[in-house]
């Protein structure tokens, strides 16, 4: 318990106090980034009730946006941005690791920001008038697709910091036995619709994966923060296609 409180203190806005924590400690939370999900999802969908009282979807979908960039102070947003700022930029890859590296926000980088957060708000205003228990899975799955991303692949040569370390601590079973427990997650929550859409959405997941070793030799934080978002707007789009398109399937499945 002492180490997820230390990961949730890490990976949102939530303040938790805790004395004497050992570096150890602290890199050894990091594998629990998929428990971190269940609780972010939590809170949305607790703000997802409050939010339903206002009646007016496309306000309510906003609000869910600001909602999680609040809870996760924008970090993985932020890693979002820097990597798309370097693949986007036609570099070679050391010169892209150098943008990564880089604080500023860069043009594709703001670009690439302004479309996943208009795609999570259209997705949302999908979502949340009936199927709004999707919100308990969508930040799980991004947290698990991250260790699908460390655990079958290596750092990027030149990287260093947090990335480094949580890429070389994550093993197979890891993955595993996060993987079972999501799919059985979501299918207790989300029925055999869920489960449809999260094998569907680990494709684009192992894609991206090999794309990123392809382009810079593997992962660093910023391409972690990248595979968490991309792969939370995966999931939020497949899934509001099937419900667009077979709300038969809805019905009677879920």
């Amino acid at each position: 318990m002492r180490k997820i409180l230390i990961a949730i203190s890490f990976f949102t806005r939530i303040p938790i106090k805790l004395k004497d924590v050992s570096s150890e400690e602290f890199y050894d939370a990091m594998i629990l980034i998929p428990l971190v999900g269940v609780f972010i999802g939590l809170i949305l969908f607790a703000a997802s009730i409050v939010f339903s009282f206002i009646h007016f979807v496309q306000l309510q979908a906003l609000l869910m946006v600001i909602a999680y960039i609040w809870l996760t102070g924008g970090l993985h947003l932020d890693g979002f941005a820097d990597t798309t700022d370097a693949l986007f930029s036609a570099r070679d890859r050391e010169k892209m690791m150098e943008i990564m590296k880089d604080s500023r926000l860069g043009a594709f980088g703001a670009i690439g920001l302004i479309l996943i957060i208009l795609t999570n708000w259209m997705s949302y205003t999908i979502i949340l008038p009936e199927h709004s228990t999707a919100i308990l899975i969508i930040p799980v799955f991004g947290r698990v697709a991250a260790i699908m991303s460390t655990c079958f692949s290596t750092y990027a040569p030149g990287g260093g910091g947090l990335g480094k370390r949580f890429v070389e601590m994550t093993r197979l079973h890891h993955f595993i036995i996060y993987l079972v427990l999501l799919l059985g997650y979501t299918t207790l929550i989300l029925g055999l619709p869920g489960l449809l859409t999260a094998v569907i959405c680990l494709l684009p997941a192992w894609l991206l994966m090999k794309n990123l070793q392809h382009k810079i030799g593997g992962m660093t934080g910023d391409t972690i923060g990248m595979t968490i978002e991309l792969n939370q707007t995966f999931f939020m789009v497949v899934y509001s296609v099937i419900l667009i398109n077979f709300p038969i399937y809805f019905r009677l499945f879920q």
